[in-house]
């Protein structure tokens, strides 16, 4: 990846963390926490819910609103910290968008 890339991927780094977001090692795909690693098109972010929690209280919808809640929170500080972040569309990722990959269209 680019310098460019390896910038965007700290950066985005930095603001999780400052923000109090747990960040675990990307190769630790099973331990609970946040992931950030550098992919084509900029950075993904993914998050792995703690392994027991829908099974203590027996419900799958408290695992995927807590998921929906982590995104949003996500999405907010990045968007607050002048990020462009979408939705990668699989299972809840989030993609952040380098500056020079943003464009605008007007209809």
């Amino acid at each position: 990846m680019s310098a460019a890339h390896a910038l965007l991927t700290s950066r985005v780094r930095y603001v999780l963390q400052r923000a109090g977001f747990c960040l675990v090692d990307r190769a630790d795909d099973a331990a609970p926490g946040m992931r950030v690693s550098e992919i084509p098109s900029g950075v993904l972010v993914r998050w792995t819910a703690l392994g027991g929690t829908s099974e203590l209280h027996g419900s799958r919808d408290l695992e995927t609103s807590m998921g929906s809640i982590v995104r949003a929170a996500v999405t907010a500080v990045l968007a607050d910290a002048g990020h462009f972040v979408m939705s990668s569309g699989a299972a809840g990722d989030l993609i952040v968008l380098p500056g020079d990959q943003i464009q605008f269209h007007a209809p």
